[in-house]
């Protein structure tokens, strides 16, 4: 029997690769989507009318909805969308920090432990060929980040959102055992709130890109399969990569001994130490774009468009002041999320953001694969007339809306892809310096003494709470004679230790330790002038 010849037609790229390693559509997902910037993200995403799919990922199933959708008309941020071919909004509920990964949760439930553990015992006497493990059927029990990784499972762009203020505990972070826990960057050994930036910065975007970079990998995994099965095909499927889009602060350009940044972490926990560490996460991945914003003080006001406008810097710092509202970020975050480039032009090609169209993404270029793009983004508002505030730069040093000021990031950044290429060009023989000077800029980030920068005037106030009750309270006390020589002899241990290891800091850190000496150095004065004043008055 002859066989019969059908004629096939050529299959593209896309029909091969099909939705399970390209999705069909846009599918972002909104971390934080109730917050104050994460909802006007959610609404700003369901207002651009394109085909999308929008992923609120929230803990409260209900005061998400009431967030989102409101009671009233005049409260509803998100409006039901039933047309085919707009965008949709899915609300999933899922804990960035889930209780169970906290140190003491199993403390906690210690309680059913002991009575799980009894029953199994008994049962296991009962049933003599049993043991008790055959009972432990804790690896039947839900995924805790389940909802997550489905979440991210087929998404083009993840926007982070999250936040949260926690204040310094000064017993657990400051005075308890271990003194020098504040000098360490883990705490997940002895913190049970989940609201420390730990978890809610660090933690959860390491969580994040380590489920966006499985899939990644998992994505290329299959188009590479695909490839290698198929004959027809003649070039490598071009695979896009997830993108990450993280609303940081702009303090985390400053250094950690400037006055707003050391006095933010000393009262917030660190919180400017966490926002690095996971940028630093984000802009070490090989496997996801980034895109990284650094809003200055954020407002609630909506921007005059008239008389203000907005700048944003690729730099990732801006002068100060840098007042920008929140709706501005969230503009931003949208557009960063948006965009495509054209390795020609370099500018945005705006809404168009189908995953499956033949743009030739910045990650290749003339077929070759290289490493994924890392933006880091500084924004304020700019403006003479900014009541009740003060002015801020000029109107002419910014541009009018979000998308103009991506479009003119994704100029410079391209005028630096450039650039670095003829430096590549003319250090080829030379590789050695290249890889020396890139050791260079990450050690150099990587060396900011947050936690010293905090410890030290903690320590010296608390130092002098101490000491100021000490001599109100100790004349009251009998025998406190006898502990004079005791205090003494621990000062001039603290003073030896001081004067041992202060040299050895001043080589590493000279500025600080010189603005420490003219502190420590100014506060006799000060007090000498303060006692003046007051037997004066």
């Amino acid at each position: 029997q002859k066989e019969r010849q059908i004629d096939r037609p050529t299959q593209t790229t896309t029909e091969l690769i099909g939705p399970s390693i390209i999705p069909s559509k846009p599918k972002i997902v909104v971390l934080g989507a109730t917050g104050k910037i994460g909802r006007l993200v959610v609404q700003q995403l369901l207002n651009t009318n394109l085909d999308i799919t929008v992923v609120a990922l929230v803990r409260n199933y209900d005061k998400a909805c009431q967030v989102l959708y409101g009671d009233d008309k005049e409260d509803k941020l998100v409006l039901k969308n039933s047309k085919k071919g707009g965008p949709q909004l899915q609300i999933v509920e899922g804990d960035l920090v889930p209780p169970e990964e906290l140190p003491g949760y199993m403390e906690e439930k210690e309680e059913d432990y002991l009575v799980w553990k009894e029953t199994a015992e008994s049962a296991s006497r009962f049933y003599t060929k049993t043991k008790v493990e055959d009972y432990d059927n804790r690896d039947l029990l839900p995924d805790i980040n389940e909802a997550l990784s489905d979440a991210i499972r087929g998404c083009t762009t993840i926007i982070s959102c999250v936040g949260a203020v926690r204040p310094t505990n000064v017993w657990t972070d400051l005075l308890a055992i271990p003194f020098w826990r504040l000098l360490r960057k883990d705490v997940s050994s002895w913190c049970r709130d989940g609201r420390h930036p730990y978890y809610v910065h660090y933690a959860s975007t390491r969580k994040v890109l380590g489920f966006a970079e499985s899939e990644q990998r998992r994505r290329e995994a299959a188009a590479i399969a695909q490839y290698e099965d198929n004959d027809q095909l003649l070039d490598m499927p071009q695979v896009p990569k997830i993108r990450i889009v993280r609303i940081s602060d702009l303090c985390v350009s400053y250094q950690p001994w400037d006055f707003v940044p050391l006095v933010t972490n000393t009262i917030q926990s660190l919180v400017f130490r966490y926002q690095n560490m996971a940028e630093q996460l984000l802009e070490e991945s090989t496997f996801v774009e980034t895109v990284v914003l650094r809003p200055g003080d954020l407002v609630d006001e909506e921007r005059n468009v008239n008389t203000t406008t907005l700048q944003v810097d690729s730099s990732g710092v801006v002068p100060s002041p840098a007042r920008v509202g929140r709706a501005d970020v969230a503009s931003m975050a949208v557009a960063a999320t948006l965009f495509q480039t054209d390795p020609k032009s370099g500018k945005a090609k705006g809404n168009n953001i189908n995953p499956q169209s033949n743009v030739i993404h910045e990650n290749y270029h003339d077929g070759e694969q290289i490493l994924p793009f890392h933006y880091t983004l500084g924004m304020r508002w700019t403006s003479q007339d900014l009541k009740p505030y003060p002015p801020q730069g000029l109107k002419s040093d910014g541009l009018s809306n979000a998308q103009e000021c991506m479009n003119q990031v994704l100029k410079v950044e391209r005028g630096k892809e450039k650039r670095k290429k003829r430096m590549k060009y003319k250090n080829i023989d030379d590789p050695i310096s290249v890889k020396l000077s890139r050791h260079v800029r990450r050690r150099t980030r990587a060396l900011k003494p947050y936690g010293i920068c905090v410890a030290i005037p903690s320590y010296f106030l608390l130092g002098l709470v101490f000491t100021t009750l000490t001599r109100t309270i100790v004349p009251y006390i009998p025998g406190a004679h006898r502990m004079t020589p005791w205090v003494s002899k621990i000062k001039d241990m603290i003073a030896t230790i001081l004067m041992r290891y202060i040299p050895q800091i001043n080589i590493t850190f000279p500025r600080q330790i010189r603005f420490l000496t003219n502190f420590f150095s100014a506060l006799p004065l000060a007090k000498q002038a303060a006692t003046k004043s007051y037997i004066s008055l």
